[in-house]
């Protein structure tokens, strides 16, 4: 006695015993497709593959040549291009001073005997001091100086004493010559008159000069 199967599972079993009945051939031809891809790609020509080439070794930088330093060499002076040479003003002198008129020599506390083309000019001065010079032609002959403590004597010579006065005497080439004299002055200053002359002349002059020089 067959036993019949309900409707719906009757179905099911027909579509399974379908499925098995065409499965094989979907299988065999999804791999007969599956072959003819492979022999399509294998007989194709060959694809090169590009590889990248190896890098070159870099060279290695040579060292540098050695140079030896060139010599200093310095630079020649020569006279400045376009310089303006400025002339520098001269130097004024100093004004030569006027002598003493006969007027002021009356006022000093002593006489000289001036020959002609000669004069007596001021010199140093301080506050109980004054020195003058006899010249003559421009050349300074005599020095005269009156105040304390004078730095008589300044010549080597010999010493002698006249008329209150002490002088100085040196012989020079076979004459005596009286190169400095002193007087002392009733206030306590001192009167000193040397010789400052230089050649053999000017020094007889002045000797004679000096000789004229007293206290008033």
């Amino acid at each position: 006695m067959k036993t019949l199967l309900p409707r719906p599972h009757a179905l099911v079993g027909l579509v399974l015993a379908a499925g098995l009945v065409f499965a094989p051939g979907i299988v065999l031809a999804q791999e007969a497709d599956g072959d003819e891809i492979t022999r399509d790609l294998n007989s194709g020509p060959p694809v090169a593959i590009a590889t990248p080439p190896e890098p070159e070794p870099e060279p290695e930088p040579e060292p540098a040549p050695e140079v030896e330093p060139a010599a200093a060499v310095e630079p020649e002076l020569g006279p400045a291009e376009d310089s303006v040479e400025v002339a520098e003003p001269p130097v004024p002198s100093a004004p030569e001073p006027a002598p003493l008129t006969l007027d002021e020599r009356r006022e000093l506390p002593f006489r000289v005997g001036l020959p002609e083309g000669g004069g007596l000019y001021p010199g140093r001065s301080g506050p109980d001091f004054d020195v003058f010079s006899v010249r003559f032609e421009g050349r300074g002959l005599v020095m005269i100086y009156v105040g304390p403590q004078s730095q008589f004597p300044i010549y080597s010579g010999e010493q002698r004493e006249r008329a209150g006065r002490r002088s100085i005497i040196v012989n020079e080439n076979g004459r005596n010559l009286a190169l400095e004299h002193l007087y002392r002055l009733r206030d306590g200053a001192e009167l000193h008159i040397w010789v400052s002359a230089v050649s053999d002349e000017d020094r007889a002059l002045a000797d004679a000069i000096a000789h004229t020089v007293e206290p008033r």
